[in-house]
């Protein structure tokens, strides 16, 4: 008899449905981080397309103006090695009384540390037959280094390891179709601690520092694969009401696309030195230091 009901107490429990746990259910998701460093191949490439958005207030409506990027990012073993790619600015919303049309855009090349900027943008004369204008890192300000780096101006370099298992940690995750959304939130401290190299604070253009207030929030979503299709983030400076948000939206396609990019013709290059003695040449004043530099 004991046996009897032993063996239907087994019975019943084999039977009872047991509640998957948040780590059960995530077991079977690919790993993000390792799936990017798998990118990581010499003459492969991602596209990228981001919209960056600037307001006073988390809840506030107030500016609104931008930037817009678009273009091509280049990988070697070691991570990023080149981009090609787009950026204008964003005026203010509509229904503001601005206009609408689309501002010129400013093309960038970088390959390896040299940068290159088209200089059909450029305020002042440049000699006949110069397309290009190669520009020091120390001169174009960090608004122009980041988005050189990885075409891009998102808080999370998405591109480091590192970075990303720390952001991953951080996260919650849940299955959505076509992949996995991720979520998550950090001190800006904190970001500034598991970034690779210095996190620039983009409201002061210097390194965040142990007083910083604020915080990074983020969205991230996968594919099937763990490859990222889109990270929106909010990078906050300072709390409460005053506070200043940059609120980012990043989308990436074509992952491990064939793509080689190259500098441009070293004929059609002048360096910003050799342009700033070509103008006083001509006895005209050098243009005030815009953006894009």
């Amino acid at each position: 008899m004991m046996r009897w009901v032993a063996l239907a107490v087994a019975v019943l429990i084999a039977s009872v449905p047991v509640a998957a746990s948040p780590a059960a259910a995530q077991a079977g998701a690919p790993d993000p981080a390792r799936a990017l460093k798998r990118q990581f191949r010499d003459g492969h490439g991602v596209r990228i397309s981001e919209t960056t958005r600037y307001f006073f207030g988390k809840k506030s409506t107030v500016s609104g103006s931008g930037t817009r990027i678009s273009g091509s990012l280049q990988f070697a073993p070691s991570g990023p090695v080149a981009a090609d790619f787009t950026w204008w600015d964003l005026p203010r919303p509509k229904g503001e009384g601005l206009p609408s049309e689309k501002p010129a855009p400013y093309r960038v090349i970088r390959v390896g540390k040299n940068v290159y900027d088209a200089a059909d943008r450029y305020p002042g004369p440049v000699p006949e037959g110069k397309e290009w204008i190669r520009f020091p890192n120390n001169h174009r300000g960090s608004m122009g280094r980041d988005m050189a780096w990885d075409a891009s101006l998102q808080p999370i370099d998405v591109y480091d390891p590192s970075t990303m298992k720390a952001v991953l940690k951080r996260s919650t995750s849940k299955p959505v179709p076509g992949g996995f959304l991720y979520r998550g939130v950090m001190s800006r401290k904190e970001m500034g601690k598991v970034s690779k190299g210095a996190f620039i604070d983009w409201a002061s253009g210097r390194p965040v520092g142990g007083k910083s207030k604020g915080t990074v929030s983020w969205q991230l979503w996968t594919g099937r694969d763990g490859l990222l299709k889109r990270l929106v983030t909010a990078d906050t400076v300072g709390t409460g009401k005053d506070s200043l948000v940059k609120r980012g939206d990043t989308r990436y396609t074509d992952w491990g696309h064939p793509l080689v990019i190259t500098a441009p013709p070293a004929d059609e290059v002048i360096d910003e030195a050799d342009l700033l003695e070509y103008i006083r040449a001509q006895n005209v004043p050098i243009p005030p230091d815009d953006k894009n530099t």
